[in-house]
Formats: C-alpha cells, structure tokens, sequence
C-alpha cells in the first residue's frame, strides 16, 4: 500500500499494550519460574522443563552447525570488533587549578541480552550485543531468547564464541522481567540489551526504573532519501528488505525525484507492506523530513552522500549511496541494535559505550587557594556550612 503523506507519528506505539505487559512483569516478579513456565506455555506452545539451557544442549547444538555459516559467523565477528575496538574509549584525564582529574571507564557487571525468535531468527542479534559487551569486558553476559524446544545451533555456536555465563529458554515481556529482577533460574542483570517486539520494548520500558536498558528498539524502520541519481531498483529492494522484518515495518521514500517516486509507486502498489511517499523539492527539504522522523536506519541514496549526511541531525545508522541498509543488519562492522521510536533524537545505536560507566576521579593535593576560596563561599550561600568548612579546613 502506497501513502502519499508525511507520517507524522509512528503506525505502531507501545502505549496500547502497556497495561497488559505491566500483569506480566509483575507476575514474574512475584511468582518467578512458575510465572515463566505458564506465560511460554500459554504464548508459545511450548511447556519447559527447564529453563536454563544445558552446556551439553549448546555443544550439541553449536556441533551441527553447518562450516560455511560458522566461517561467515566468524568473518563477521571480526569485523564487529573491529568496529568497537577503534572507538573504545581510552582512560582520559588532565587538571587544573591544583587539581588532577579524569575518567575511569569500567565495564558493567552483568548485562542480560535479549534475542527475538519468532518466525525468523535472529541470531546476529547476538554477535552485535555480546560482542560489544566483551570489548568493554563486561564478565557475566546471559541471554534469553524465545526456543521452540531446541536451542537453533548459530546461536548456541555464538554463545559459545562469546563465553556467555548462561542462556535461558524464554521469550518475550516475561523474558525481560526475568532479566531485570531475576527468579530461581535466572540471573538478575544490572542492563538489558536487544531489540524485540512491542511486548518485548514496552517491558523494557516498564523495567527502566529498575535496571539499565539500551533503548526502545523495535518495529524496524528505514527512511530513504533519494535523488536522481538514485537506482529505482535498488531503492525498492532496500525497502523490501527492511519490510522482512514485518508488516509493522516504517518505510519512507523521500525524494527529490519524480521518476524514482513513480517507478516506486508501480512497482510497491500491491503489497501488503505500507510504503510512504514524500516529494522533496530539494535535498535540505529531504533530510529535513527525515531528521523529523529520526528513523532507524537511514539510506542517502544520493549524488554527494558524504556532503548530505553533514545535514544529519537524527538517524540511528546512515548508509551512504549505493551501501545497501540490510549490510548494517549483518557485516558493516556498526550495530544493527539502533533506537527507534524517535529515540534517535537522543541517542545513537548500541557501542562499546553501552557496556562502559565512567567514573569519575579527582585529586587535589595541593589545590590553588582561589578555587578552595570558590569552592568554600558557594557552599556557605546554598547553606551547606559543613560542607564549607570540611573544604576549607582541609587545605588552611
């Protein structure tokens, strides 16, 4: 279905399934394993025995995979922590006024992974969440995820890859509520990461309060800017990629051309996918339509890709002209775990920095006495006298 409008806001929104999702949470909160049990039952068919996958069910399963996919798994694998590794912060610090300062970036303590299931499966969601987490030298990594009785053997070859602490056999909200508050099997997490439905973002919206997440990631969403020098085709096959990942997809064209508007609209009409349409009268009015958005991902399908994307204020990953989106999704080397919802206004997709705290230092052993002076009299005016005095008496 074609739509020929500027979508002012999300076709899919978590708010109409937050009372629902809310029992859920709560229910695993009070009753643990039990609440899991029922809730995998009644949702996926599926009775446990138990939750937590054995490491002779991993082996076993990561044996069977086959080598072709084992050897993409590993090239990727190494292009991802490439990515990271370059941007993994240094420890950095300096000083002033008598006064040596800086950062200590340490990795968090235990991070819980969420990894979809479903009717497709997802198990590069564990390459580009696990790997990141152990370049910040994150020591205890669990991941749930949804089964149907058996772990799939690419996951279960990753998870081994990686040295995961423990994968648990359970999906959707209930699996977030487990991470974030722990039961009889699974461990409580200090942050959850990975994409999911709207079940699955809407409890890790609820969850926030208590534990760290990455963000809301979920549905997909690809905005294309295009031009004239854009290739029809290749512009329709990035946006039926992006449409595997479902009906609920966000899908946007905004071009500057009336021949890449038309073929689209031809080809598109009888899909059950929703493909929106916006004519641009210039490149400016284009992006700015899309940094409204503040989509996903992000394709500048366009003459000057590196001149445009200096006009990007808000996109979860941009690829740049012919790159095709779905290689973020896979082997680029960025994260394919990116904030949707409008989160890209405020942050970016999943790094190294996700699984890093910085903690901060100072040292003043011998601190100019005009700061010490500062410091002493601003404490006194907002009534901290104490405060002053612990400040002021310490360098006399």
């Amino acid at each position: 279905m074609i739509i020929k409008e500027f979508p002012k806001s999300r076709p899919i929104s978590f708010d109409n399934v937050l009372d629902k999702v809310n029992e859920i949470v709560e229910k695993v909160k009070r009753e643990g394993d039990s609440a899991l049990v029922e809730f995998t039952e009644k949702f996926d068919g599926i009775k446990l025995d138990n939750i937590k996958v054995s490491w002779d069910e991993i082996h076993y399963y990561a044996s069977s995979l086959p080598d072709d996919v084992k050897n993409a798994i590993d090239i990727i694998s190494e292009q991802i922590k490439e990515f990271h590794t370059s941007i993994k912060p240094p420890q950095i610090g300096g000083g002033r006024g008598g006064v040596e300062f800086g950062i200590v970036w340490t990795p968090l303590e235990k991070v819980g992974i969420y990894v979809p299931g479903g009717k497709k499966l997802y198990p590069s969601t564990l390459l580009m969440a696990g790997i990141p987490a152990v370049v910040a030298g994150v020591k205890e990594i669990y991941v749930a995820t949804p089964t149907k009785g058996k772990i799939d053997p690419a996951i279960a070859y990753i998870a081994k890859r990686l040295n995961v602490k423990e994968v648990y056999r359970v999906g959707g909200s209930q699996a977030i509520a487990a991470l974030a508050y722990g039961t009889e099997s699974v461990k409580k997490v200090d942050k959850i990461v990975g994409p999911g439905n709207v079940y699955v973002q809407a409890a890790k919206y609820l969850v926030s309060k208590d534990v760290g997440i990455d963000g809301i990631e979920g549905p997909t969403e690809l905005v294309i800017v295009a031009d004239d020098s854009a290739n029809p085709e290749q512009v329709y096959l990035d946006l039926l990629a992006q449409g595997e990942h479902g009906t609920s997809t966000l899908l946007v064209l905004i071009s500057t051309s009336d021949k890449v508007l038309k073929e689209i609209e031809d080809r598109a009409s009888n899909l059950e996918l929703t493909i929106y349409l916006v004519k641009a009268k210039d490149l400016e009015e284009a992006v700015n339509y899309a940094n409204e958005i503040a989509p996903e991902h992000l394709s500048l399908q366009v003459s000057s890709p590196r001149e445009t994307l200096k006009m990007v204020r808000n996109a979860g990953a941009v690829t740049l002209g012919i790159t095709p989106p779905a290689i973020i999704d896979y082997s680029a080397g960025p994260d394919h775990i990116l904030p949707t919802n409008s989160w890209a206004r405020f942050k970016g997709g999943l790094t190294v920095y996700d699984f890093l705290k910085p903690i901060s230092f100072a040292q003043a052993t011998n601190p100019d006495k005009e700061l010490i002076n500062a410091a002493t009299i601003l404490a006194k005016y907002e009534g901290f006298e104490i405060h002053s005095r612990s400040i002021g008496d310490r360098y006399v």
